[in-house]
């Protein structure tokens, strides 16, 4: 057992790395340090994995912009065009309205026109002036029929 406990003596003081001590002053091992450098392998991985996310993220939202943005050019040309159809439909709005307007007056002149040709006519009626005369060949001889 002596001897067991020699080489085990021994092979921790290989594994100790000369120089290299904890807070308290014992030496570290090669395979503390072996661990942690797993560690920070690891530590590594994880963080080298998730900038590949991020980046393949970044990429994904790069190419959502550029499809949002020619949706939102695509609209802009879409509301131009649709404001010019409607500007056009106003313009030919108000050429209808106007023309009703003037057909308006017109029938309303005329309307004026007709009462008063109508109250003449009453008036002439009612003073026995207006005679209706018609006329009535006798014979068609004269007439050439």
């Amino acid at each position: 057992m002596d001897q067991h406990k020699l080489r085990s003596a021994g092979v921790q003081e290989k594994l100790e790395i000369i120089g290299v001590e904890d807070e308290a002053g014992n030496p570290i091992s090669a395979l503390t340090i072996l661990s942690l450098l797993e560690r920070v392998a690891g530590i590594i991985d994880n963080v080298q994995s998730c900038q590949q996310r991020m980046e393949e993220r970044q990429l994904e939202l790069e190419n959502n912009i550029k499809t949002v943005q020619g949706d939102v050019l695509k609209l802009a040309k879409d509301h131009s065009d649709t404001s010019g159809t409607v500007e056009k439909l106003l313009q030919k709005t108000r050429k209808v309205s106007a023309n009703v307007k003037e057909v308006r007056t017109r029938v309303e002149k005329q309307n004026v026109r007709v009462k008063k040709v109508e109250s003449t006519q009453d008036e002439l009626l009612t003073r026995n002036k207006f005679r209706v005369v018609i006329y009535q060949e006798q014979s068609c001889g004269s007439m050439g029929c």
